[in-house]
């Protein structure tokens, strides 16, 4: 409280003078923003997460991260328009952000243009401070895999892994590769370190949750689907989840 009522009283004494508030006041308000803006993000609050975050650009116009971040909302709701403008921007005001530059690529990847979301995943990793090269790494495994060059596409995967061994999208993408090819016990061990490795992984429970079924675990499937009801009420895997597991009941009944 002590702290609101300071930041009313020095904002009341500008408001009296002709000074301007120094640059620091306005970092440090996008700053306060932009740190809101990421945890409503994280909890998957978008509107609330968009509307700090376009409070953080406006105190802090020059600032990449928070075109980053406003790219990463508008991604989430699908406006794949606005996302690429807002990490093109990011990336006019720090060109070697290897961040905003695989984010453009997710962008592109999402809406089907492959080569150009493989240039953008290429040009992240040529950052040598990059400090996350297995984001990128997994995600140009997936851009080949969707041209159907599994080869590269495994090759890309093995290396995001040995950069970080424990991430769950790497293992995710292996186990859909495997359940595609039918190889359900490799799928199965891929897709459960994908759950380990990030417990709120609903696609990841989904698709386990299907290789059971397959391997003729009913139990183990209805398990699986049941926990993305629970953790995820108000998602699409959890009513993905719910459709199998009426139509199990369905079944037992007859």
């Amino acid at each position: 409280m002590k702290k609101v009522l300071l930041i009313v009283f020095v904002l009341g004494l500008w408001g009296c003078q002709s000074a301007q508030p120094p640059k620091e006041f306005f970092h440090d308000t996008a700053l306060m923003y932009l740190e809101r803006a990421a945890v409503y993000y994280q909890e998957g609050r978008l509107a609330e997460a968009l509307e700090e975050a376009l409070k953080a650009r406006e105190a802090d116009p020059e600032n990449p991260e928070v075109y980053n971040l406003i790219g990463l909302i508008y991604m989430d709701r699908n406006e794949y328009s606005k996302a690429k403008e807002n990490f093109k921007k990011a990336i006019s005001l720090r060109p070697q952000y290897s961040e905003a530059i695989n984010n453009l690529g997710s962008v592109y990847l999402l809406e089907g243009q492959i080569e150009e979301a493989i240039k953008c995943f290429e040009k992240a990793l040529e950052n040598p401070l990059y400090t996350k090269p297995f984001i990128a790494y997994t995600n140009l495994a997936w851009a080949y895999y969707k041209l159907g060059d599994k080869q590269k596409a495994i090759e890309y995967l093995n290396k995001a892994l040995t950069y970080n061994p424990r991430y769950h999208l790497a293992y995710f993408y292996r186990g859909i590769m495997a359940l595609n090819d039918g190889n359900l016990e490799q799928a199965r061990l891929n897709l459960r370190r994908a759950v380990r490795f990030n417990r709120q992984d609903m696609a990841a429970r989904y698709y386990l949750g299907l290789v059971y079924y397959r391997l003729g675990d009913e139990e183990k499937a209805k398990k699986v689907w049941k926990s993305i009801t629970q953790l995820a009420p108000d998602s699409d895997w959890a009513l993905k989840a719910e459709d199998k597991l009426l139509t199990l009941e369905e079944l037992e009944k007859n």
